[in-house]
């Protein structure tokens, strides 16, 4: 009987995952005839590229929206984690992560100061509307799914028809004004963002603008030869793509630099504040008899975790250790996104 109810079991849970994976390969195959739809609409020189990625796009989608649900899960268990911890623990594991991150993520640790000075709160309270935006649509689409697999929609659409058709119901389930309202926010947001950036790293880019025209000078007397390697049709964008080259190695190189510095400030200035804090909550707790500003305690442990955090960095070479990358590539490439922003 038992040995009865565990084929039972294993064949319902194989059941189960035939289906999951139907329904995958068919959301997936609506996907890709989307992609393919839109693509049409393109440049031809760039349809048959965009063609071959179809397939790669569509499931990366599917994938997506998949891991979706746990994402956000994961997302809304850190905040009530974090909602949970005492203010001065948290300020002081803020200041540890920029001990040990500050030059790693320069650029993103300056971005998130300069938001919170533009109306961080307001942006983040707008980026929460979008997202109750985002969650009406998605419940709209599941709705409409559920419909055409009883029949109730033409599920033999073209992927033109189809594309309208899900545009309208995400028109039909969301509120125009306060998604216009919540994207102005975050626009203006950004832009204040960037304009600080801007001013804040104007040396860096700077130096990056002096080393490449430098460069430049010295890598154009081998044009020439670059270009008697390239067909002919292609030769007229040796000089630019020299250029742009020059230009790359130079604003890494002058970001290396502004990197070494970040490190630096930010290992003094995360040590200080979490040791303050830590010495602060402890004395709150009974474990120490004098505050943060009484005692020279602080200052210790600041300004050993500040070495320790610049050197470990330093050891890296400003790069996360392979472990941590694949956790925090999200963080990675938005530091690429916002170098590339504040650089060019």
């Amino acid at each position: 009987m038992a040995n009865d109810k565990k084929k039972t079991a294993a064949n319902g849970a194989k059941g189960n995952t035939k289906v999951k994976d139907a329904e995958m390969d068919a959301q997936e195959q609506q996907v890709l005839a989307i992609i393919e739809a839109s693509v049409e609409k393109l440049p031809e020189k760039a349809q048959p590229y965009l063609k071959s990625a179809a397939p790669y796009l569509a499931k990366a989608w599917v994938y997506f929206l998949l891991a979706l649900p746990y994402i956000v899960e994961a997302i809304l268990q850190a905040q009530k984690f974090i909602a949970k911890l005492p203010e001065k623990i948290l300020w002081a594991t803020i200041g540890f992560l920029v001990c040990f991150f500050g030059g790693i993520f320069p650029a993103t640790i300056a971005a998130a100061e300069a938001w919170n000075s533009c109306g961080g709160v307001e942006a983040w309270h707008q980026a929460g509307v979008l997202w109750e935006e985002c969650m009406k649509i998605s419940d709209a689409q599941k709705k409409d799914d559920d419909s055409a697999q009883n029949g109730a929609v033409n599920t033999k659409e073209t992927p033109q028809q189809l594309i309208q058709r899900k545009f309208l119901i995400a028109m039909a389930a969301t509120e125009p004004e306060r998604i216009n309202a919540a994207l102005t926010c975050l626009y203006t947001g950004w832009i204040g963002v960037i304009g600080v950036l801007k001013l804040e790293f104007a040396k860096t880019v700077t130096l990056g603008d002096v080393i490449g025209s430098t460069l430049y000078q010295r890598v154009a007397h081998y044009e020439p030869a670059i270009a008697s390697m390239v067909p002919e049709e292609y030769r007229k964008w040796v000089p630019t793509g020299t250029r742009w080259a020059c230009k790359a190695v130079a604003i890494s190189v002058a970001w290396f630099i502004q990197r070494v510095i970040s490190a630096f400030h930010s290992a003094i200035r995360g040590g200080m504040m979490f040791s303050s804090y830590l010495v602060d909550f402890l004395h709150e707790q009974g474990y120490l008899k004098e505050e943060s500003k009484n005692t020279n305690i602080d200052e210790v442990i600041g300004w050993s975790v500040a070495a320790l955090g610049f050197l470990t960095q330093l050891a890296c070479g400003f790069h996360l250790p392979l472990l941590l990358s694949l956790v925090l590539w999200p963080l990675q490439i938005l530091e690429a996104f916002i170098v590339w922003s504040v650089s060019f």
